[in-house]
């Protein structure tokens, strides 16, 4: 999974997370530090390991992101990983 290990990539579907479903305006806010270009990249690379879902409209021209089942659990899994050390 090196995708995770990526610069953003946590902080970013934690964004998604809690935005879901989440526009690309949304996580550029959620994450002003970061270059619109490397959150386009991140998601993409997101998308690609299948831990994000990249939805388009049809009616209108907006798009959202979402995290997938594999994401949800990767989350779960390492906000316990973290609860458990800061004990």
């Amino acid at each position: 999974m090196r995708v995770i290990r990526r610069r953003y990539s946590l902080a970013l579907m934690n964004a998604i997370r809690l935005h879901q479903p989440a526009r690309f305006g949304q996580l550029s806010t959620a994450l002003p530090q970061a270059s619109t270009s490397t959150l386009a990249e991140t998601l993409a690379a997101l998308e690609t390991a299948q831990l994000v879902a990249h939805h388009i409209a049809e009616a209108a021209p907006t798009s959202t992101y979402s995290l997938t089942a594999s994401g949800e659990k990767l989350l779960s899994r390492l906000r316990r990983l973290l609860d458990d050390i800061h004990e």
